[in-house]
């Protein structure tokens, strides 16, 4: 079916979050404020425009410019893991799997494993990839770790062990 579980993850973290623009600035969401913006260098403006219009294409679906519009920010800032979670997201979204395990990956490392949202992209990332026990893990270090309300990690654990209930219920169907 066209709606798999890694994009309703996407689309659940996609309405769940909007303070990512905040945190990305690192203004408070201020950027109205003219003084919040003058306290950025000139790359991180340039990488805060760059992370907005790609955030842009990926509202539009246009999911190749977005991630493209991404690497040329991560070129400013490789470690940005906000960045590199959107970047995770379109690639997932653009059924590019692998590549957005990839990024998933780095995200989680460089928010030294203490932001959920990494941890959901490595999820949803992981079971795109049929890797439901692995994604589980990803989920629970969420609600076991960092918090205990997530709702993306709560339903993406449900999912991943009804996945793999699924594939008990298979392979005994195979065996008899």
């Amino acid at each position: 079916h066209a709606h798999t579980s890694g994009q309703r993850s996407v689309d659940l973290e996609r309405k769940m979050s909007s303070s990512d623009q905040a945190a990305t600035n690192g203004s408070g969401g201020s950027s109205g404020n003219k003084e919040a913006d003058d306290t950025r260098e000139e790359w991180e403006i340039r990488r805060d425009e760059l992370k907005a219009t790609g955030d842009g294409h990926f509202r539009s679906k246009a999911y190749q410019p977005a991630i493209q519009t991404y690497a040329d920010a991560l070129q400013l800032d490789p470690t940005n893991h906000i960045i590199l979670s959107n970047k995770s997201a379109a690639h997932l979204a653009n059924g590019e799997k692998s590549k957005a395990l990839h990024d998933a990956r780095k995200c989680v490392e460089h928010s030294d494993g203490k932001w959920s949202k990494g941890h959901t992209r490595l999820a949803a990332a992981m079971m795109s990839l049929g890797r439901y026990g692995e994604a589980a893990d990803a989920y629970s270090t969420v609600l076991n770790e960092l918090d205990p309300n997530n709702e993306v990690a709560k339903r993406g654990l449900e999912d991943c062990r009804k996945k793999e209930q699924q594939l008990r219920e298979e392979k005994e169907r195979e065996l008899r």
